[in-house]
């Protein structure tokens, strides 16, 4: 009998950036992306860090994706308009292309296969846009929801995504185990918000608020399911 068997947990929400593929795939497409705009990358770099450090707590959470982005543009310094097309331009619309090829880690779609043939229900909650991520992964039709921290008006660790992804499928905290790759934005985020955590990684160090620690996906198999 797995951990969440033996928790009650019903929910198995998960991150996608670094952990149902490799984080360094996910660099090599971000740094390429911005090299070609790189004034630009640099400032919003910097308005996401602060986005990240006060939402949530000396700042409230925004009501969507709208107010999200109007938000950045101010703290950018910009017109609201001019943000989105920019953001679009220069990340959205060459990431989507450059993620169409990525590939999974191995044995993820047989974990979330397993997964779903138990009966959980499948979510991913992902700080970046999802853009056709899990689609170029092969395992889009394994979730029943999927949705960016980002719709939600805020960014990990603040809970507010957390809370809200388990408002809207009608789940408690301590009914749900969200799996991923960060210590903060992951671990800590889902903590904040009552929940389960997982933590995937190649150094297997402790981690107060991970309640497992896994290395690879056929070990969340056996541990998790």
């Amino acid at each position: 009998m797995g951990y969440a068997v033996e928790h009650g947990i019903k929910l198995l929400a998960f991150d996608i950036d670094g952990t149902l593929y490799p984080k360094s795939a996910m660099t090599r497409r971000l740094v390429s992306a911005s090299l070609l705009h790189l004034p630009f990358a640099i400032r919003y770099n910097s308005m996401r860090q602060k986005m990240r450090a006060d939402t949530g707590y000396s700042v409230p959470p925004e009501r969507d994706l709208s107010s999200f982005q109007a938000r950045q543009a101010a703290i950018m310094g910009m017109d609201a308009e001019c943000f989105r097309r920019k953001e679009e331009t220069v990340f959205r619309k060459p990431w989507d292309k450059s993620f169409s090829t990525i590939k999974p880690f191995p044995g993820v779609r047989d974990a979330l296969q397993r997964a779903k043939d138990e009966g959980f229900v499948l979510a991913a909650l992902s700080d970046f846009p999802l853009l056709h991520k899990l689609e170029a992964l092969g395992v889009s039709d394994l979730f029943d929801f999927k949705v960016s921290a980002e719709d939600y008006g805020a960014l990990k660790p603040s809970a507010s995504p957390f809370m809200r992804m388990l408002d809207d499928l009608g789940f408690l905290p301590n009914e749900a185990l969200y799996t991923g790759d960060s210590r903060s934005k992951d671990i800590d985020g889902a903590k904040n918000a009552g929940m389960h955590t997982a933590l995937i990684s190649d150094s297997m160090k402790t981690y107060d608020n991970a309640d497992i620690i896994f290395k690879n996906w056929d070990e969340f198999s056996r541990v998790v399911l």
